[in-house]
């Protein structure tokens, strides 16, 4: 049977309140890190109690500490998850490659509703409301719980302004030029933003299953295949729509996130331009008004054309734009709380990100770039030799890439341009 949400967990996932997380991220404005959790926390690997009882008797305070710091942590994990699932791809393994995108999915999926005050840990479920109390949730394992929290929580209006908000456009916020054509702010009908921009909430679940498939059939049963041409092709068009300071995929989305409010307001085309002459200069430089009219390139970015392919076997390309825009949000969400927090993450996670991209092999111990913006430089080098590469059969295209096989799969690069900047 399939799983749905109790009145009662609907009534108290509307009680999440991000200010509380905001207030826990605080004390890393005096606090190093690492270590993520506080000295002494009773929890120090962020795993709480399995057993009912014991789980209702973590206090609000420590409940709230793992919660916080699990957005940006979560975050960084399914940008990981997700650079994985591209080398999979690299190597013919779509089955894998789908297995991993998966996870990054579910990794956003966590993270954003961290940042939101909600915490999902395997049957073991908790919201922290407004004056940091706990509330309990009904015993979902991660899977489920993390899809139906997310689509619950995705319906207010409020949460749609902060999955927007963090989207960095035209020198600031993708919700600006929104907020000029609308200065009545959000209606409900953004509820539905998520299916708008290619991907139903509810998809993860497939996409579940479908991960489900490829980790426990024998793939030779249910083949799926790539060619080396289609793949070089696809890695660009990933890299470039994930770039930071980027407009070419945020234009689109800014399009669908107007025609979305537009369809609840029945504007006509005169009401339609009227509110176009209100954009600044800079968003109509990028954004003309022929685009918005689906004039000029009426056809969607193909990165959401890619997300919002739902057939059966989900193809590993459609499953990996789903994770990474699921990881843009997610990212940006934990980045703005850490912001409100007074935290300035280059500064005060200094220690940690500069270890981390070391470790993983992004930068040479103690040689971090100036900026996390310049690890973009690689990539973009990497993708203009790799378009060289020929792609006849994948074991010419692989060894024609040499190197860079391993830096166009570095998605964690993403996340540091995204939560350290």
């Amino acid at each position: 049977m399939t799983a749905q949400l109790s009145v009662a967990d609907r009534t108290s996932l509307a009680l999440a309140d991000p200010a509380v997380v905001i207030n826990a991220l605080g004390r890393f404005r005096t606090q190093a890190c690492p270590p993520w959790l506080p000295a002494g926390y009773p929890y120090s690997d962020g795993a709480l109690p399995k057993a009912q009882a014991a789980f209702a008797a973590v206090s609000g305070a420590d409940m709230l500490e793992v919660i916080a710091v699990r957005g940006p942590l979560h975050a960084v994990d399914g940008w990981t998850y997700l650079g994985r699932a591209l080398s999979a791809l690299l190597a013919g393994q779509a089955h894998a490659s789908r297995h991993l995108a998966y996870y990054a999915e579910l990794r956003a999926a966590l993270s954003i509703l961290a940042s939101s005050g909600i915490g999902v840990f395997n049957r073991r479920n908790a919201v922290i409301d407004s004056a940091g109390a706990v509330h309990l949730l009904d015993e979902h394992g991660t899977h489920d719980m993390a899809w139906l929290a997310l689509a619950e929580w995705s319906t207010a209006p409020s949460s749609v302004k902060r999955l927007i908000g963090p989207i960095g456009f035209a020198g600031a916020s993708l919700l600006d030029p929104f907020r000029e054509f609308f200065p009545a702010g959000v209606s409900t009908a953004l509820a539905q933003l998520m299916t708008e921009w290619g991907f139903d909430l509810e998809q993860g679940v497939s996409d579940r299953d479908q991960r489900n498939w490829s980790s426990y059939q024998p793939t030779a049963l249910g083949p799926i295949t790539t060619t080396p041409a289609d793949d070089a092709a696809f890695l660009a068009m990933f890299w470039h729509a994930c770039r930071p300071n980027g407009v070419e995929l945020e234009r689109h989305l800014l399009r669908i996130l107007l025609e979305t409010e537009a369809r609840s307001h029945f504007l006509t085309v005169a009401d339609y331009e009227h509110r176009y002459d209100r954009l600044h200069e800079s968003v109509k430089a990028v954004v003309p008004f022929d685009f918005l009219k689906r004039v000029t390139d009426p056809i969607d970015h193909d990165f959401l054309i890619q997300m919002s392919v739902k057939t059966l076997p989900a193809p590993p390309y459609a499953m990996m734009c789903r994770a990474a825009l699921l990881l843009r949000l997610a990212t940006g969400m934990a980045e703005d709380n850490l912001r409100a927090a007074g935290v300035q993450p280059c500064h005060h996670f200094q220690e940690w990100w500069q270890d981390f991209g070391a470790s993983h092999g992004l930068w040479a111990p103690g040689m971090p770039p100036a900026a996390s913006a310049d690890l973009w430089s690689d990539i973009d080098l990497a993708l203009e030799e790799s378009a060289l590469a020929p792609t006849g059969h994948r074991l010419e295209w692989v060894t024609a890439l040499a190197s860079n096989a391993v830096r166009v799969c570095e998605t964690e690069r993403a996340a540091l341009w995204g939560l350290f900047q």
